[in-house]
């Protein structure tokens, strides 16, 4: 049984403020009384869990959080008289990381909490709590920590800002091959008891899934459309899984690859029935395709929140017309799309997605053709991986904040992967060879692959005006399961990279997902 101790409790006039004033937040800095968190509510298993440490970042103290035994602590402060409206919560951590859950949280009146987690730092670096809407006046902000044994955190200068911007992060990851998986006989665990999948990603976090879709994949007349099963990932199959996902009470981003076969950003196949088709009549197939599939999601209630007009277009979609090398006929391709969308569905936000995040060449190029190409679309769709793209995620955070302001658009990292294990069962390094610039900081083990994502997280919120809205990571279950690969009678290349280990048990990764909204 666990006992809670209470202390350092104001009373509402101590604690009445104004959001005009310079700092809402009374004793911020921690500088009020070395014994004790002057103006804050403790409740913990232990009281010797919270002290007023030196060494703080702006000023002489910071609050830590630590014990040499398991424990459980929120230090917090509740805030009165603020102007209704949107605010985000700004502080200076350092974490020691290994806690089940360890981060700085905003709830309102109406009970609405938003949370940031703590990424793992031994130097100070800031986090943010965005889309804190204040409603009655009152607001609660703290840090929350549920750790193990000696894991600590320190917390200093912590403010609210009032900047009016709307922000829910969007999270969640790739579940095409769900069907195929359980079809092979692949089953989902949580702490040890057999759960259906979609419901374990729901309740660690997940608001979002991708659902990519192939024209005729499986066809055994035609190549490369018979290098994929027969009955998966084709029109019936997405909305069947469609339908799961809006059961499960999560959004969709549905993804047309406009082909048979998997598209990347040197593959572009297109699909069998539109080989030879004249320019114009393959643009007519792009609006009626995309058109009548969305039909069929609407008819259906599953009308998706975003639509991505290819997979990873770098050198465009539909080769060879819609080539990079022609970039009026691939502006003309994408706004067939674009259209069709529409005339279904006006409020969902049409993605146009590259591979390579964080190159900054790239994005200005090929955006910058598009726009004097009169292309229309929503949002920047990138893919980024340590690996392949050798970049930080302050370097993605930096980059997302020089593209969005440029072409006034805000970005969806569209895929995500890192190592849980250095090597698939086979030995084989499979997709990712290792973790690119994390591999000697954050190692291929499961504990690794959270404090990746909890860093992710943590700068995808920092990016300015929040115009990083989302997250989706890949493959989160395309779990090790005989005869499942990325193509007939190949490998599963990213066993070592999802959200389950080897027997399909989730992995502790999900929590970064869970603590943060």
């Amino acid at each position: 049984m666990i006992s809670f101790v209470l202390m350092t409790v104001c009373s509402k006039e101590e604690r009445s403020i104004s959001s005009t004033d310079k700092n809402l937040i009374m004793n911020n800095g921690f500088e009020a009384d070395k014994a004790k968190p002057v103006n804050w509510d403790v409740v913990t298993t232990n009281v010797n869990t919270v002290r007023i440490q030196e060494g703080g970042y702006f000023s002489s103290n910071c609050l830590e959080l630590k014990y040499h035994s398991p424990y459980e602590i929120t230090v917090s402060q509740m805030l009165f008289g603020i102007d209704e409206g949107i605010y985000s919560l700004h502080a200076w951590v350092k974490n020691s990381g290994g806690q089940k859950a360890c981060y700085l949280f905003a709830r309102n009146n109406d009970g609405v909490e938003k949370i940031t987690s703590l990424p793992v730092t031994e130097k100070w670096t800031q986090v943010i709590v965005r889309g804190i809407d204040v409603v009655h006046g009152q607001l609660t902000i703290g840090i929350y920590s549920n750790a193990n044994a000696n894991n600590w955190c320190r917390l200093d200068e912590i403010n609210i800002v009032k900047d009016d911007h709307p922000y829910s992060l969007l999270k969640g990851g790739d579940i095409s091959e769900l069907n195929y998986v359980e079809s092979k006989g692949g089953k989902f665990y949580e702490n040890g008891h057999e759960k259906d999948c979609l419901d374990i990603l729901k309740n660690n976090g997940f608001n979002i899934v991708r659902l990519r879709l192939y024209n005729d994949p499986g066809n055994p007349n035609y190549s490369p459309s018979n290098k994929l099963p027969t009955g998966f990932q084709n029109p019936s199959d997405i909305l069947n899984l469609a339908k799961r996902a809006k059961n499960a009470g999560m959004k969709i981003l549905l993804t047309f690859h406009y082909s048979d076969y998997w598209t990347n950003a040197s593959i572009q196949y297109k699909p069998h029935e539109w080989e030879n088709l004249t320019y114009d009549d393959l643009k007519n197939a792009v609006y009626n395709f995309t058109y009548d599939f969305m039909m069929k999601m609407k008819d259906q209630g599953t009308i998706p929140q975003f639509v991505a007009l290819g997979n990873e277009t770098d050198c465009g979609i539909l080769f060879p017309d819609g080539s990079y090398q022609n970039f009026a006929k691939l502006a003309e391709l994408y706004n067939q799309g674009y259209n069709a969308v529409k005339a279904v569905s006006p409020d969902s936000k049409v993605i146009i997605h590259l591979s390579d995040a964080g190159n900054q060449t790239k994005y200005d190029w090929y955006f910058g053709e598009l726009n004097r190409s009169g292309a229309r679309y929503d949002i920047i769709g990138a893919s980024y991986y340590p690996f392949w793209t050798k970049k930080t995620t302050t370097e993605i955070r930096e980059w997302a904040n020089y593209v969005s302001t440029k072409f006034n658009k805000d970005i969806f990292i569209l895929e995500t992967g890192y190592n849980w294990n250095p090597t698939l069962p086979s030995g084989y390094s499979g997709q990712l060879s290792n973790n690119g610039p994390y591999e000697n900081i954050y190692p291929s083990t499961p504990l690794g692959q959270k404090n990746f994502l909890l860093e992710l997280f943590s700068e995808i919120k920092k990016a300015q005006n929040g115009c990083i809205v989302g997250c989706l990571y890949w493959d989160p279950i395309m779990i090790e399961v005989p005869g499942i690969g990325w193509e007939l009678g190949a490998p599963n290349v990213v066993s070592n990279s999802t959200l389950f280990d080897f027997s399909g048990n989730s992995l502790e990764a999900l929590d970064a997902f869970e603590y943060n909204n």
